[in-house]
């Protein structure tokens, strides 16, 4: 288990018994244990597990392996085994996976070591008021007193945080930061090239929407390392060559990059972090912003106030709304950006078909269209709408060719996702690109079917045995859609998705939408979501640091959040008995569709 990738624990148990490992053998309990510890990290975001929960999961998987029942003073015995051998590690009733312990040990010691270590220029406060000044004549805005002093703090400090959410002008203080930064060490933007600025985002569509709005090259973290997706990093460069990193959507980074990235940064260098901590942590285990925030040794700024707001604009306004546990009274009335229906989610599907008729007759291209939905299952599931939608979008067409992979059928022209990071063909996990061919293994040099997809630019070929590396995107997961922005989201959420429902999902869905919102299912769902805080992740970053502070802020903070959410007036819910009865839809008319879409 430990030393062959991606073998599951029940196949590996298999084949030991095969080979004559009993039951009740040491090893067997080991692996077991071992294995139990990193799946429960990767299942709950948590950096560690308390012994009593491991010693039950533990018990759990070998039970249920081999139907043999255990002792579990046996299987605690091993457990010690593996701490006093250091493939475990504890503290008090903690126990953590070696990778994971080391990686939080690793983010704190090179933080510490850039902040304390190093040359660090000194700049007076007063010319960088200057330069302020200057940039804010050049370019014709006005930062108020707080934008000024993150402005201030981030040239002054060699770490530095700035969060925020939609509309706060974070941009527009990131643009800021480094026009002053370049004023002050004489360096001329317009050259792009050869700068002491990097620019990183974990994703490549972050990291593109970072290049868009700052006009600087950016790539994503992974590119800057090196790394090409294997576990191997001993080949990376020693340091990140720049004197000024500035790295984006930092609530997306694990604690495994941030301490790749961390210990890539040389002493001699300043950081930027910025990032939402609002939004949904990590795929992978850890909550690294959202702990570092609680760190008063680290210097930082959370930008509040709302610039990014028109009047006709009102998805902003919702989003902070819901970052505050607050489902307005006005949720499910139609404005100029947003518009709500409730609709019962066994005819979600149907509705998102009349939706996507009338934005296409409406001139909105398909590619400006996404669905994010928090479950893959289901009749409103992930599936069954990139199923419906590439039915209506790209259906097959006679004498096309086509690929059946698992979960579906792939086309020429089909929209995809690429599902992980692989820097060898700057492809990144979150990455949307079109299929441009389809082609037979009798015409392929790897002699096996492949599929020719264009991302953004990058024509990259997956031979059969990668494709579990893509899936289709029409809709796609609140998770992968983080980083991105696009001009139209639909937002399905139901009680049948309950169990995932939490603010901070519901937020990052609302947050990805640039000029229309629409918000499908059950009002009680929403509500719910909002406010529902979820379960923290338990992780140790912060005690980690307690040696260098007096008094540690507590991890969690009680909030307590007044939550409204009455409508105006009681909503129709579709049902296949009122489905007839009433015109087009209830609650969606064709006027209304018009009104969602019309220019």
């Amino acid at each position: 288990v430990e030393d062959i990738k991606g073998l599951g624990f029940t196949i590996a148990d298999q084949l030991a018994e095969e080979l004559g490992i009993e039951s009740q053998a040491p090893e067997r309990f080991r692996a077991g244990l071992v294995h139990s510890l990193f799946q429960a990290c990767m299942e709950t975001g948590d950096t560690y597990v308390e012994v009593r929960d491991l010693l039950e999961q533990t018990l759990t998987l070998l039970e249920s392996s081999r139907p043999v029942e255990l002792d579990p003073s046996q299987v605690a015995q091993e457990l010690s085994y593996l701490i006093e051998e250091d493939k475990v590690q504890q503290i008090d009733t903690k126990i953590f996976d070696n990778s994971l312990f080391f990686a939080e040990e690793g983010i704190r010691s090179h933080l510490v070591r850039i902040l304390e270590k190093g040359k660090q220029k000194s700049h007076d406060l007063k010319t960088i008021q200057k330069h302020i000044t200057t940039i804010e004549q050049e370019l014709g805005i006005e930062y108020d007193n707080i934008q000024k002093q993150a402005i201030c703090d981030a040239i002054q400090n060699k770490v530095f945080i700035l969060t925020g959410g939609p509309g706060t002008g974070k941009t527009t203080v990131i643009n800021g930061i480094i026009a002053v930064y370049a004023l002050l060490e004489g360096l001329d933007l317009r050259k792009k090239s050869n700068l002491p600025i990097l620019l990183a985002a974990p994703t490549g569509r972050a990291a593109r929407r970072m290049n868009e709005l700052t006009g600087l090259p950016s790539a994503t973290i992974h590119r800057h390392l090196g790394m090409t997706g294997d576990d191997d990093t001993s080949h990376l460069e020693d340091y990140l060559d720049a004197d000024f990193i500035i790295v984006d959507e930092f609530s997306m980074v694990d604690t495994w990059l941030a301490n790749q990235l961390f210990s890539n940064i040389s002493s001699n260098s300043k950081i930027l972090i910025v990032g939402d901590s609002d939004q949904l942590p990590s795929v992978s285990p850890g909550q690294v912003l959202a702990d570092l925030l609680h760190i008063p040794l680290i210097p930082q700024t959370r930008l509040e106030k709302i610039y990014r707001q028109s009047e006709e604009s009102t998805i902003v306004t919702l989003a902070s709304q819901i970052r505050q546990g607050i489902l307005p009274a006005d949720f499910t009335q139609k404005k100029a950006d947003r518009s709500y229906f409730e609709i019962a989610s066994g005819h979600i599907p149907t509705t998102i078909e009349k939706i996507l008729g009338a934005a296409l007759r409406n001139g909105i291209p398909a590619r400006d269209i996404q669905v994010l939905a928090p479950m893959y299952r289901g009749t409103a599931g992930i599936d069954a709408i990139n199923q419906l939608m590439q039915d209506l979008l790209n259906p097959p067409q006679k004498d096309q060719l086509s690929f059946e992979a698992p979960q579906c059928h792939y086309r020429k022209g089909d929209k995809v996702i690429h599902l992980v990071n692989d820097a060898e063909i700057n492809v990144f996990n979150g990455d949307l690109g079109a299929i441009t061919d389809l082609i037979p293994g009798k015409y392929t040099e790897s002699k096996q079917d492949e599929i020719v997809i264009d991302f953004d630019g990058n024509e990259v070929s997956y031979p059969r045995n990668e494709w579990y590396k893509i899936r289709l995107a029409y809709a796609m997961s609140i998770h992968k859609s983080q980083g991105s922005e696009f001009p139209v989201v639909i937002l399905p959420i139901t009680s049948a998705s309950r169990r995932m429902l939490e603010r901070n999902l519901i937020y990052t869905a609302i947050t990805r939408a640039k000029s229309k919102l629409i918000l499908l299912g059950e009002l009680q769902a929403f509500d719910y979501a909002t406010q529902h805080i979820g379960t923290a992740r338990k992780t140790y970053l912060i005690e980690r640091f307690s040696d260098l502070l007096e008094n540690v802020e507590e991890k969690q903070q009680a909030v307590s959040e007044t939550v409204t959410s009455s409508a105006s007036e009681q909503s129709y819910i579709l049902t296949e008995e009122n489905w007839d009865s009433i015109p087009a839809m209830i609650g969606i008319t064709d006027t209304d569709l018009k009104e969602i879409f019309g220019k």
